[in-house]
């Protein structure tokens, strides 16, 4: 599923979702609980009728981006600019293959909750469902969807209550672990809640991976907690849990972690005596040789830039130790010294470096 470079996972609002979630049982009941399809609204206090929009720049959009003109109009503003490819699988005798792109998306259309009604939604998903899917797929898809509402709908209670739970927490209960015992807690319901309204292979397909990586998350929060670790033994637990996780997460972790990882061993080697040559070799195992040319290319900018400064800093104290003159005639001395100097954005970084220097 391709979304223009958005992360579809992330796209949920649940605090919004809850102001209207209210209406979902009642539309599941009237709509999934005896059908295998929606038909649309009909008398159905729950729901407006909605006229299916003639405008031939809103059709183009929903042609676009989901491969059909929609009965019920334009998309949200949110979702234009966006593709939506059909990652909807069957096996060869027609039934859904349970992927996580399935729940991408319900979360793609539902992510619009802030700009339209829960019921307009769920009738573009039931749509989207009904021009890509033949029976028995369509009806299989269709009671995932209805357990993956029911569960939202829940979720909302939990959240609720986690969240008055949390706010009934004293800080100094926070500092004392009581928030990473929180975490553990809402983890555990939240997870078991996933697993009591899913099906055991939607569940799985769903969110096994989200589950390893929020693990992985709370295991290094315990150990950045742990003050009797050293950075380097941090490191090192963390590394030996991010080995647990599938390939392809572990090489995301690492791309965002990568340079962390470097500073801590570049510390620990230079505590232990090494020298730059030693520098470079670790970088060059870390990131390759052309990451090496970019590093030294960056250190002499960083030396340069500190020479810079420890003149304008020396030069600065020798104006400001002249007894001689007013205060006020000393700061424009320093002030046309620094602009002689630095540019305008050099001098927005001297200034702050002179806030943390004594004279």
């Amino acid at each position: 599923m391709n979304e223009k470079k958005i992360t579809i996972t992330h796209l949920l609002i649940l605090s919004i979702i809850a102001i209207v979630f209210v209406v979902t049982v009642s539309f599941i009941n009237s709509h999934f609980g005896k059908s295998s399809e929606i038909s649309g609204p009909k008398n159905n206090k729950n729901l407006s009728p909605i006229n299916p929009i003639s405008n031939n720049s809103k059709v183009a959009t929903t042609q676009d981006t989901l491969g059909y003109q929609s009965q019920y109009g334009s998309l949200p503003d949110s979702l234009k600019g966006t593709t939506l490819d059909n990652a909807l699988q069957v096996d060869e005798d027609g039934k859904l293959i349970i992927t996580s792109d399935i729940k991408d998306l319900f979360d793609y259309f539902l992510s619009t909750i802030s700009e339209e009604s829960l019921d307009t939604i769920l009738l573009r998903i039931d749509e989207y469902l009904t021009h890509y899917l033949q029976e028995p797929a369509l009806s299989e898809s269709k009671r995932i969807l209805a357990q993956y509402v029911e569960f939202k709908y829940s979720l909302m209670d939990l959240e609720q209550e986690m969240g008055d739970e949390l706010t009934q927490m004293s800080p100094q209960d926070k500092i004392n672990g009581g928030y990473l015992t929180f975490l553990r807690k809402q983890m555990d319901q939240r997870n078991a809640m996933r697993e009591q309204y899913l099906d055991l292979e939607v569940y799985e397909a769903f969110y096994e991976e989200e589950q390893l990586y929020d693990e992985y998350t709370y295991s290094k929060l315990l150990v950045t907690s742990d003050q009797s670790l050293s950075d380097l033994e941090r490191l090192d637990k963390i590394t030996e849990y991010q080995n647990t996780l599938p390939e392809e997460m572990r090489q995301s972790i690492r791309k965002t972690q990568i340079t962390d990882e470097l500073k801590i061993r570049t510390e620990q080697l230079i505590a232990n005596g090494g020298d730059q040559q030693q520098v470079r070799e670790l970088r060059q195992e870390m990131f390759g040789d052309e990451a090496v040319q970019r590093f030294d290319e960056l250190d002499q900018q960083r030396a340069q830039w500190k020479a810079r400064i420890d003149s304008y800093l020396t030069q600065r104290a020798n104006i400001l130790n002249n007894q001689g003159l007013a205060n006020e005639e000393l700061n424009t001395q320093v002030d046309t010294l620094r602009a002689s100097l630095f540019d305008k954005l050099e001098q927005i970084r001297v200034r702050n470096i002179e806030r943390h220097t004594e004279v």
